[in-house]
Protein backbone atom coordinates (compact mmCIF):
# COMPACT_ATOMS: atom_id res chain seq x y z
CA UNK A 1 0.00 0.00 0.00
CA UNK A 2 3.14 2.63 1.13
CA UNK A 3 4.03 1.97 -2.50
CA UNK A 4 0.91 3.08 -4.26
CA UNK A 5 0.64 6.05 -2.33
CA UNK A 6 3.95 6.58 -3.31
CA UNK A 7 3.25 6.24 -7.28
CA UNK A 8 0.13 8.24 -6.71
CA UNK A 9 2.05 11.19 -4.86
CA UNK A 10 4.93 11.10 -7.94
CA UNK A 11 3.71 9.74 -10.79
CA UNK A 12 -0.23 9.84 -11.40
CA UNK A 13 -0.47 10.32 -15.13
CA UNK A 14 1.61 6.87 -15.12
CA UNK A 15 -0.16 5.13 -12.95
CA UNK A 16 -3.52 6.18 -14.02
CA UNK A 17 -2.49 5.08 -17.48
CA UNK A 18 -1.59 1.56 -16.16
CA UNK A 19 -4.47 1.07 -14.52
CA UNK A 20 -6.46 1.93 -17.79
CA UNK A 21 -4.16 -0.59 -19.42
CA UNK A 22 -4.66 -3.15 -17.29
CA UNK A 23 -8.54 -1.91 -17.57
CA UNK A 24 -8.41 -2.50 -21.15
CA UNK A 25 -6.52 -5.88 -20.98
CA UNK A 26 -9.43 -7.22 -19.18
CA UNK A 27 -12.10 -6.11 -21.17
CA UNK A 28 -11.10 -7.10 -24.51
CA UNK A 29 -9.37 -10.08 -23.23
CA UNK A 30 -12.09 -11.34 -21.45
CA UNK A 31 -14.89 -10.32 -24.40
CA UNK A 32 -12.13 -12.47 -27.14
CA UNK A 33 -12.18 -15.42 -24.44
CA UNK A 34 -15.92 -15.22 -24.51
CA UNK A 35 -16.29 -15.55 -28.19
CA UNK A 36 -13.81 -18.40 -28.56
CA UNK A 37 -15.40 -20.35 -26.10
CA UNK A 38 -18.96 -19.45 -28.23
CA UNK A 39 -18.30 -19.81 -31.51
CA UNK A 40 -16.34 -23.09 -30.49
CA UNK A 41 -19.38 -24.96 -29.19
CA UNK A 42 -20.90 -26.92 -31.94
CA UNK A 43 -24.56 -26.32 -31.18
CA UNK A 44 -23.49 -22.70 -32.53
CA UNK A 45 -21.95 -23.76 -35.97
CA UNK A 46 -23.89 -23.91 -38.63
CA UNK A 47 -27.31 -23.65 -37.28
CA UNK A 48 -30.39 -23.46 -38.93
CA UNK A 49 -31.45 -19.85 -40.04
CA UNK A 50 -34.20 -18.22 -37.43
CA UNK A 51 -35.48 -14.89 -38.27
CA UNK A 52 -33.52 -13.27 -35.14
CA UNK A 53 -30.13 -13.78 -36.60
CA UNK A 54 -28.13 -11.67 -38.70
CA UNK A 55 -25.83 -12.05 -41.71
CA UNK A 56 -22.99 -11.50 -39.40
CA UNK A 57 -24.25 -14.34 -37.13
CA UNK A 58 -24.63 -16.72 -40.29
CA UNK A 59 -21.22 -15.30 -41.45
CA UNK A 60 -20.04 -16.11 -38.05
CA UNK A 61 -21.51 -19.40 -37.30
CA UNK A 62 -20.53 -20.54 -41.21
CA UNK A 63 -17.22 -18.98 -41.43
CA UNK A 64 -18.35 -18.04 -44.63
CA UNK A 65 -16.70 -14.63 -46.42
CA UNK A 66 -18.83 -11.32 -46.26
CA UNK A 67 -18.60 -11.21 -49.71
CA UNK A 68 -20.58 -14.39 -50.19
CA UNK A 69 -23.19 -13.70 -47.07
CA UNK A 70 -23.59 -10.29 -49.53
CA UNK A 71 -24.57 -12.24 -52.05
CA UNK A 72 -26.91 -15.33 -50.23
CA UNK A 73 -28.50 -12.50 -48.71
CA UNK A 74 -29.14 -10.21 -51.42
CA UNK A 75 -27.14 -7.29 -49.37
CA UNK A 76 -25.36 -4.37 -51.73
CA UNK A 77 -21.62 -4.83 -52.02
CA UNK A 78 -19.00 -3.24 -49.53
CA UNK A 79 -21.96 -1.28 -47.40
CA UNK A 80 -22.33 -1.92 -43.99
CA UNK A 81 -26.23 -2.98 -43.59
CA UNK A 82 -28.07 -1.78 -41.05
CA UNK A 83 -28.38 -4.34 -38.50
CA UNK A 84 -31.09 -6.55 -39.97
CA UNK A 85 -32.32 -9.68 -39.47
CA UNK A 86 -33.07 -12.45 -41.79
CA UNK A 87 -36.94 -12.49 -41.37
CA UNK A 88 -36.77 -8.83 -42.32
CA UNK A 89 -34.34 -9.90 -45.40
CA UNK A 90 -36.74 -12.41 -46.68
CA UNK A 91 -39.50 -10.11 -46.06
CA UNK A 92 -37.68 -7.41 -47.97
CA UNK A 93 -36.76 -10.23 -51.14
CA UNK A 94 -40.47 -11.91 -51.16
CA UNK A 95 -38.86 -14.80 -49.66
CA UNK A 96 -38.73 -17.60 -46.98
CA UNK A 97 -36.88 -18.48 -44.32
CA UNK A 98 -36.40 -22.15 -46.32
CA UNK A 99 -35.66 -19.94 -49.60
CA UNK A 100 -32.82 -18.10 -47.59
CA UNK A 101 -31.37 -21.50 -46.20
CA UNK A 102 -31.10 -23.56 -49.08
CA UNK A 103 -29.08 -19.96 -51.27
CA UNK A 104 -27.06 -20.57 -47.82
CA UNK A 105 -26.80 -24.29 -48.10
CA UNK A 106 -25.45 -23.95 -51.68
CA UNK A 107 -23.22 -21.06 -51.05
CA UNK A 108 -21.55 -22.82 -48.05
CA UNK A 109 -21.40 -26.01 -50.02
CA UNK A 110 -19.46 -24.26 -52.94
CA UNK A 111 -17.10 -22.44 -50.92
CA UNK A 112 -16.25 -25.95 -48.85
CA UNK A 113 -15.61 -27.37 -52.34
CA UNK A 114 -13.52 -24.15 -53.33
CA UNK A 115 -11.38 -24.83 -50.31
CA UNK A 116 -11.22 -28.05 -50.35
CA UNK A 117 -9.56 -27.74 -54.05
CA UNK A 118 -7.02 -24.76 -52.63
CA UNK A 119 -5.94 -27.28 -49.77
CA UNK A 120 -4.95 -30.21 -52.51
CA UNK A 121 -3.44 -28.48 -54.86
Amino acid sequence: MKTLKHLWAHHKIALTAFVLACGAVLYFGFTTLASAIYWMDPAHQDQALADWMTPRYVAQSYQLPRDIIEDVFMLERGVDPPRMRLGQIAENNSMTMDDLQTRLDAAHAAFEAAQEVKRDE
